[in-house]
């Protein structure tokens, strides 16, 4: 044989691959594997995070994969009709929808059976988003939400990517239509097609690098910011099928060696600090197009030995199940079990995970798969999607509905047992009364379930809490709004906003009104007036938006009374100008000391509580750890102002040696580090004084 004859030998041979690459049911072992890689990266990166910092990029590699099978059956086969469109949709359905919703349907009930009461509503409110698949735009939803932004995590939380994958299915088969219709208008060959696809994925691309550095949170979970890891799979798809480059097996199983090694570099290389995705994502993308486009060579380079090992393959087939299932596990074992997660306790975990995985990809995902030529697919699909959906709503509303009746009778408790007066009790901060004598009491007032919400409005985002990107300010009232006697202005941040209970009380007591002014993200202050200002945001915003409140608030009220957690601070003197010119207005100034708190976005007291009501002492803290500096008391007290005085409750929510989680019966604070609005009423008798005294600088009695 000649070397024209090996020549056309190979031409043959590579021909002959193309040809069966064009086929749509063709096996790729190579992309098995791949998906084993990628699945493997996610379950390690979450059982162990230290030991593979990046293992996140699993993710990334699994669109890319998915970008080029599916946009390579696209073009196998454009969809030039409804009817088109509708048979691919259902295949999506049958193959992803019946194993998702199994694993959605096992995790609400492990969680509504053996987790506490507060985590039975978000738990319901992630099924459904995930169910439909919208659960990566609640999770930014969650991220730019105060009160959420620290949550525990969900056990939903690794949908977001499912999200992501199912919105391109909407979409991407859309655009191949558009683009095999222009492509037969003008017959360009798939030139429409790789344009059309190729403008998306950049405009993505671009997308997610300006997103990543603006808003991270938007841009790891965003579809917008993460379409074009989708597209690269798609046009490499599209390269394959139309300009095959005819490598020797050589050089594909050195590519597919780079290509291996850049993604498990990519692994221990980027890690929680990297901005992400951003230019970072280009590696484990590009790697895993690599990949891909080395098509499993055979040779001395070439990885079968590694690829097609039964274990691998194993993975593989069942990476979507094992995706599924190993993120509740993570989150929901140790509490269910009541134990640490350790070596031997997340090795079991694992295989448990294996165990599921492959049950239900053998008995749910590959007994629902549509097979090849099946009739009515459609209907079928409908069928699935339609019951699938109904078993999830079902589910979750019961879990809601019971949630609420436990809230509710929760809150009928607390109406029974609060004092209306404003007379100290022996129900929260009473308790810590020595003149009351009180006994330690043998039950809640306040549920962890009732707690959960038992926040004032003015620290809840959407509510009565200024909160960025800043509109118009603004601003609620409480106690007697109609004809009040004095008019009180609470200003600071959400730490002033916890005291609103309190205030209320003393409010409607004495006939007056109380308007919010809190603002989150800024301190009291103006940046322009005071040097240094603690960071934020966007401090031309919080300076519009603080010197708004403060002209309101010089333009006629009684008595500001100041509170903010500020522990960042490098200076107290940046609060001098605010605290002078409400004194040169002749408006007294009463200044909270800030309260203590867990400061720990991993401590939730509520949840804590919920998991230890035999023994809550195991949720308190240390005052040393607790207690922070406060540089706008320490600035009142400096001030020397008859106008500007402070009180320090902190005796009322910590002993000398505990702060305790749950005093008088009720749950101190309602996530960690604000106070629940029960406990804040409950300081009302305690303010009291300190408000009058202040309010009496002007002449006024109350």
């Amino acid at each position: 044989m000649g070397p024209a004859d090996v020549i056309g030998a190979v031409r043959d041979r590579d021909d002959a691959r193309v040809e069966r690459d064009r086929r749509p049911g063709h096996h790729r072992p190579d992309i098995q594997a791949l998906r084993a890689l990628a699945v493997t990266l996610v379950v390690v990166y979450h059982f162990w995070p230290d030991m593979l910092p990046g293992g996140f990029i699993g993710v990334d590699v699994f669109f890319v994969i998915s970008g080029f099978l599916i946009t390579g059956a696209l073009l196998r086969r454009p969809p030039t009709a409804i009817g088109d469109l509708g048979a691919f949709w259902s295949r999506r359905i049958l193959r992803l929808i019946p194993a998702a919703t199994l694993t959605i349907v096992v995790t609400l009930v492990v969680i509504w059976v053996f987790r506490p009461t507060p985590e039975w509503p978000p738990a319901a409110r992630h099924g459904l988003t995930s169910m439909f698949y919208v659960e990566n735009w609640r999770l930014i939803s969650d991220a730019t939400d105060y009160l959420r932004a620290h949550s525990a995590a969900s056990p939903f939380q690794h949908f977001w990517s499912l999200s992501i994958e199912e919105q391109f299915y909407v979409l991407w088969p859309l655009l191949v239509a558009l683009g095999a219709l222009l492509d037969r208008r003008l017959r360009r060959n798939g030139l429409a097609v790789v344009m059309l696809l190729g403008a998306v994925s950049v405009a993505s691309l671009l997308s997610s690098f300006a997103l990543s550095w603006e808003r991270p949170a938007e841009a790891y979970f965003a579809t917008p910011a993460r379409m074009w890891q989708l597209g690269a799979g798609g046009l490499l798809a599209w390269l394959v099928l139309h300009r095959p480059v005819r490598l020797s097996a050589s050089l594909r199983g050195g590519s597919a060696i780079v290509g291996l090694a850049v993604v498990v570099a990519s692994a221990f290389l980027i890690d929680g600090d990297t901005v992400y995705p951003g230019w970072a994502a280009l590696l484990p993308t590009v790697a895993a197009a690599i990949l891909i486009h080395a098509d499993d060579p055979d040779g001395r380079l070439a990885l079968r030995r590694l690829t097609h090992a039964r274990p691998v393959q194993f993975v593989g087939d069942c990476s979507y199940a094992i995706y599924l299932w190993h993120w509740p596990i993570v989150v929901l074992a140790p509490g269910v079990l009541g134990v640490e997660r350790g070596l031997l306790l997340s090795l079991t975990l694992i295989a448990l995970t294996l165990a599921l995985a492959w049950l239900s990809t053998t008995y749910v995902e590959n007994v629902l798969r549509p097979r090849s030529g099946a009739e009515r697919i459609g209907r079928r699909a409908v069928v699935v999607l339609i019951t699938c959906s109904a078993v999830v709503v079902a589910l979750c509303w019961a879990i809601l509905r019971s949630a609420t009746a436990a809230v509710d009778a929760a809150e009928d408790r607390v109406e029974q047992l609060l004092p209306t007066a404003l007379e100290p009790t022996c129900v929260g901060a009473g308790a810590l009364d020595a003149s009351l004598s009180c006994d330690q009491p043998d039950e809640l007032v306040t549920a962890p379930e009732f707690t959960r919400s038992d926040l004032p409005l003015s620290v809840i985002v959407g509510q009565c809490i200024n909160w960025p990107p800043f509109g118009e300010l603004i601003s609620c009232s409480v106690g007697d709004t109609t004809a009040p006697v004095k008019k009180v202005a609470l200003f600071g941040n959400s730490h002033a906003g916890h005291w609103e209970p309190a205030l209320a009380a003393i409010a409607e007591e004495h006939q007056w009104q109380v308007d919010t002014y809190t603002i989150g993200a800024c301190q009291p202050v103006r940046d322009d007036v005071a040097e240094p200002v603690t960071a934020s945001p966007d401090p031309a915003a919080c300076n519009r938006i603080v010197g708004e409140a403060m002209d309101r608030i010089t333009a006629g009220y009684d008595l500001v009374v100041m509170s903010t957690l500020d522990r960042d601070s490098g200076s107290s003197e940046i609060y001098r100008p605010t605290l002078r010119r409400f004194a040169d207005e002749g408006i007294p100034v009463l200044v909270i000391r800030d309260t203590p708190a867990p400061f720990d976005p991993d401590y939730d007291t509520v949840s804590c509580v919920s998991e230890r009501l035999a023994d809550t002492s195991a949720c308190d803290g240390a005052p040393e750890d607790w207690i922070g500096a406060d540089p706008l008391t320490e600035e009142a007290q400096s001030l020397g102002s008859d106008l500007v005085a402070t009180v320090d409750l902190n005796d009322r929510i910590c002993r000398e040696d505990v702060c305790p989680a749950v005093i008088g019966g009720v749950i101190v604070y309602a996530d960690f580090n604000h106070l629940s609005a029960t406990f804040s009423r409950t300081l009302a008798p305690y303010l009291e004084p300190a408000v009058l005294r202040a309010m009496a600088t002007t002449g006024a009695d109350g």
